[in-house]
Order: C-alpha cells, then sequence, then structure tokens
C-alpha cells in the first residue's frame, strides 16, 4: 500500500517578508497583462465574424460538407 504523507515546512520570517510579498505582486501583474489579452482576443474574435458575415462565405457544417467520410462501424 501507499502511504500518503503530508509534507508540511512552516513558514519562515524571510517567506512571510519577501516570498509571499513577491507572489502577490506577480500574480498582480499576470491579472494586468491578461485583462488587455482578454480584450484584444474578444473584439479580434467579433472582427472576424463581422469580416466573414460581409465577404458572404460561410464554412459548411460538417454534416453537409462534400467530402464527409461514412462511418462504417
Amino acid at each position: 500500500m501507499l502511504e500518503w504523507r503530508v509534507m508540511r515546512r512552516e513558514l519562515t520570517s524571510f517567506d512571510w517578508l519577501v516570498r509571499v510579498p513577491i507572489g502577490f505582486l506577480w500574480m498582480i501583474v499576470i491579472a494586468i497583462v491578461a485583462v488587455p489579452v482578454l480584450i484584444y482576443m474578444t473584439l479580434l474574435y467579433y472582427v472576424v465574424q463581422g469580416v466573414s458575415r460581409l465577404s458572404g462565405r460561410r464554412r459548411a457544417p460538417r454534416a453537409e460538407r462534400a467530402d464527409r467520410e461514412e462511418r462504417v462501424a
């Protein structure tokens, strides 16, 4: 049988004073970078949808494609 061990160590004052604040700052930096990327990708999606509607070409659903493969089994 596998024996599960919970390995814990107490946080030192260095951890509390240095590593924890750096971790929170890094999390804030990631959030600041992520929000503009989310906005950009959303706008890009809607721009592509609008351009595809203006061009008049639409992708056919899988069931209507001419090169559809039939399932045998």
